[in-house]
């Protein structure tokens, strides 16, 4: 089985304490996730106990998305 890559959910006043290049990588992490679970390796009994981010067509993800690309808004071009 493929290991299992887990983003942790953050609240807008979690990614707002983040330093910009921090929420980059967040960012990142948020883009390496699966596509979606038809497409995965993933056994579904594993996922079901998961607290997180895995796939990038979950709601979780795409408001989590949002949320992070909100954030980068406001703050200055690195």
């Amino acid at each position: 089985m493929p290991k299992l890559r887990v983003v942790k959910l953050l609240s807008l006043a979690q990614l707002e304490q983040l330093n910009t290049q921090r929420v980059l990588a967040y960012l990142d992490k948020l883009n390496r996730c699966e596509d979606s679970l038809s497409k995965s390796d993933l056994d579904e009994e594993n996922i079901e106990q998961v607290h997180g981010i895995i796939f990038k067509d979950s709601e979780e993800w795409q408001a989590q998305y949002r949320l992070v690309k909100s954030v980068l808004e406001n703050r200055p071009n690195i």
